[in-house]
C-alpha cells in the first residue's frame, strides 16, 4: 500500500512539473481528434498517461508469477513529428520502487491520406531486483508503419533490441475501428478496436532470461551454459568426442531462429470526453515455439489506459 500511496504522489508531480516527468510510449505521440483542434495553433502538445494491468509482457513473453503494474506517463509532441516520452512502471508486490523507466524519442510523420509512419530509439532503466523478461535487455530501434486501406488498419514494425541480449521481432496486427455512438446519438465519441496481432522474432532475451532466474533460484548451483548444453556445469563435460572433426550443436542457432512467438487478439472500448482519452481493454495471448525452460503461458490481460491531452 505504502508503495501505492508513493506512486500516486509520483504521478501527482508529473501533472504537476512536467519538466521532470515520466512519459508515454511512441504509440501516444498523437491526440485525440478533440484534442487536435484544440492543439492545431500550437507548436506542441503533451499527453499525461496512466495504465494499470493484471500483468505484463514483452514481445510474447511473460513470467510465470503474474506482476499486476501501475504506469504513468508524460510525452512532448511537436508539429513537426519529433517527440520525446518517458514512462515509468510499478509492480506491485515486488521491492523496487520504480520497477521500469522507458525513455524514448523518435519522429512520427505521414505519408498521404492513409499512411502513418514512425522512427523511434528507446532506452530501459530497471530497478535491481525487476522479475520482468524485458529486463535482460536495454534499447530497442523500432521502424513502423500502418496503412489504412479501408477495411482494415494494417500496421508493421520491426524492433531491434540490443544490450545484454540481441534480437529482431516483427509485429504485423490488422484492426477496425468501430465507432458506436450513433447507436444512441451520443455526442462523445465511442467505439471498440478489434486488433489480431502476430509476433515473430528470435528469442536470445527468453534464453537469458530464463539463465538469469535460475541463477537467482539456485545461487549456489552453477547453471548450465546454453552455449554448452553438453557440460553438467561441475567442470567435467561428458567428452565424448570422436575426434573426427564434428562439432556439437548449440542452443544458439535456436535462439537465433526467426520464428513466429505469439498469437493475440485483443478487444478495447475507446472514448473521450473533453481532452481525456479513456480505453479499457482485454487482451488474449498465446505464445508458441517456446525455448525449453520458458515459463511463459496462455493469458488474459485486462487494462485500462487514461490519457490527457493539452
Amino acid at each position: 500500500m505504502k508503495k501505492l500511496l508513493g506512486f500516486c504522489l509520483l504521478f501527482g508531480s508529473i501533472v504537476a512539473f512536467p519538466a521532470f516527468a515520466e512519459a508515454k510510449s511512441p504509440a501516444g505521440t498523437e491526440p485525440s481528434a478533440t484534442a487536435a483542434q484544440d492543439t492545431a495553433s500550437k507548436k506542441g502538445w503533451w499527453t499525461v498517461g496512466l495504465e494499470t494491468a493484471n500483468n505484463a509482457s514483452f514481445f510474447g513473453r511473460n513470467t510465470a508469477t503474474q506482476y499486476p503494474y501501475v504506469a504513468a506517463s508524460l510525452t512532448y509532441t511537436h508539429t513537426s513529428g519529433l517527440f520525446i516520452s518517458a514512462m515509468s512502471y510499478q509492480l506491485f508486490n515486488t521491492e523496487d520502487f520504480i520497477d521500469e523507466t522507458d525513455v524514448t524519442a523518435g519522429y512520427a510523420f505521414k505519408l498521404g491520406e492513409r499512411f502513418d509512419g514512425s522512427v523511434s530509439y528507446s532506452h530501459f532503466f530497471f530497478g535491481p531486483n525487476t522479475p520482468l523478461v524485458k529486463s535482460v535487455t536495454s534499447n530497442a530501434a523500432t521502424v513502423a508503419g500502418q496503412l489504412d486501406w479501408g477495411y482494415l488498419l494494417t500496421g508493421l514494425s520491426t524492433s531491434y533490441i540490443f544490450g545484454g541480449s540481441s534480437d529482431v521481432f516483427t509485429v504485423l496486427d490488422n484492426s477496425r475501428y468501430i465507432g458506436l455512438e450513433k447507436l444512441w446519438k451520443g455526442k462523445n465519441p465511442v467505439g471498440i478496436d478489434p486488433k489480431f496481432t502476430i509476433i515473430a522474432g528470435t528469442q536470445e532475451f527468453s534464453e537469458t532470461h530464463t539463465v538469469v532466474t535460475q541463477k537467482k533460484k539456485n545461487p549456489v548451483e552453477t547453471i548450465l551454459d546454453p552455449l554448452n548444453p553438453n557440460g553438467n556445469g561441475k567442470g567435467n563435460g561428458n567428452g565424448k568426442g570422436n575426434g573426427n572433426g564434428t562439432t556439437t550443436t548449440t542452443t544458439t542457432s535456436t535462439t537465433k531462429r526467426f520464428r513466429v512467438l505469439n498469437y493475440s487478439i485483443t478487444v478495447p472500448l475507446v472514448f473521450s470526453l473533453w481532452n481525456v482519452d479513456i480505453e479499457p481493454a482485454y487482451r488474449f495471448s498465446l505464445p508458441v515455439n517456446k525455448l525449453e525452460g520458458d515459463e511463459s503461458k496462455a493469458q488474459s490481460f485486462a487494462s485500462l489506459n487514461l490519457s490527457y491531452t493539452f
